[in-house]
């Protein structure tokens, strides 16, 4: 087993509405360890994004606790948060935003060198082969 990287325990997310309250998550635990994959299931309306939003540190839960790399989110500000994020977390989009004048490499490489990491070319290619795009590094 590995390193655990990403850890949710009694997470839950209430929030209101017109009749109330409305419980979104209820006491969720979960444990990733380094190198693990996760994929979150759902019928529309069912919490997903916000599970997720909440695992990135993009919202606060109503209660409970996230720890990512080592860092309970509950206790770092915005831009903490946006910095763990940033070197952390990765997020596809339902409606993913590419740049159409950059290929597949260069798009995965894009916010990598933004941060100044010297290894983008190689993280980003390692990323592309290991999603099963290998072949696909130059395609726009």
């Amino acid at each position: 087993m590995g390193a655990s990287i990403l850890t949710a325990r009694n997470l839950s997310k209430v929030v209101p509405s017109a009749e109330g309250e409305l419980t979104i998550l209820h006491e969720l635990s979960l444990e990733l360890n380094k190198g693990d994959s996760l994929a979150i299931v759902g019928s529309s309306g069912s919490g997903k994004s916000t599970l997720l939003g909440l695992l990135a540190g993009l919202d606060l839960p109503s209660s409970g606790e996230v720890t990512l790399a080592g860092q309970a989110l509950s206790t770092l500000d915005e831009d903490q948060r946006a910095r763990i994020r940033a070197e952390h977390v990765g997020f596809v989009f339902q409606s993913f935003q590419l740049l159409d004048s950059l290929n597949a490499l260069e798009n995965v490489m894009l916010p990598l060198e933004l941060d100044g990491r010297k290894d983008a070319r190689e993280r980003a290619t390692h990323l592309l082969e290991r999603v099963g795009l290998g072949q696909r590094l130059t395609h726009s």
